[in-house]
């Protein structure tokens, strides 16, 4: 009897485990500065993860709170991500993970590496056609504050013609021109910085603002 005991909870405990693991798409966009907006869509519901400070994403209605080593970034970003969802019984549909543009100096167009994170952002905003997304447009420091919000306010044009030309709806996207007003870097007042350095600054970044749980 006891045996047979043992057999039982041993074949309950053995389907558990082999419960097959829940589906899932995951959409990080990332944020100079910090860890990426992160949100995941659940059985026709979207849920949105707090930020607690600068290494913890964290859902209170699913249970689920994600840990990164401190500043962590990119590529092994995505990668502790899935490990750790995984470990919560989640296997994965899509993981669109949406980078920061970056436009060169002086200039408004759009680079083909741009291209490629703004086809993925046309094709989140074309799958959530209630939702909005705003993009915030930054310059370098070198010029002066009137013309960096001049040419601010040009690549968020090009921005906004290109997510149109994917056939999204205008009125989902926002454009905000920061222009100079939020350097990332110490290059201020056109410093004599690296050009590596002034390019941090010439960036687009992005905040998708769906109905989320």
């Amino acid at each position: 009897m006891k045996l047979f005991s043992i057999f039982l909870l041993w074949l309950l405990s053995s389907s558990l485990l082999a419960q097959p693991s829940e589906p899932v798409t995951i959409l990080a966009i990332e944020r100079q500065g910090g860890l990426p907006q992160f949100l995941m869509e659940r059985k026709g519901s979207l849920y949105s993860f707090a930020h607690l400070g600068d290494s913890i994403l964290e859902n209170k209605a699913l249970g689920i709170r994600l840990t990164f080593p401190h500043g962590l970034r990119g590529d092994y970003f995505t990668s502790i991500a899935r490990n750790q969802l995984s470990d919560f019984g989640f296997s994965f549909n899509h993981f669109v993970f949406i980078r920061l543009i970056f436009f060169d100096y002086n200039s408004a167009l759009i680079r083909n590496d741009a291209s490629a994170e703004l086809d993925k952002l046309a094709e989140l905003m074309l799958s959530y056609p209630f939702a909005e997304v705003e993009a915030v447009i930054h310059t370098d420091s070198r010029g002066s504050v009137s013309y960096n919000q001049k040419l601010a306010a040009q690549r968020g044009n090009s921005v906004a013609n290109y997510i149109r030309e994917a056939g999204v709806n205008s009125r989902q996207l926002k454009i905000k021109v920061s222009g100079e007003e939020s350097l990332v870097t110490d290059c201020i007042n056109a410093q004599d910085c690296d050009e590596q350095i002034h390019q941090f600054n010439r960036r687009a970044e992005f905040i998708f603002k769906p109905i989320v749980k």
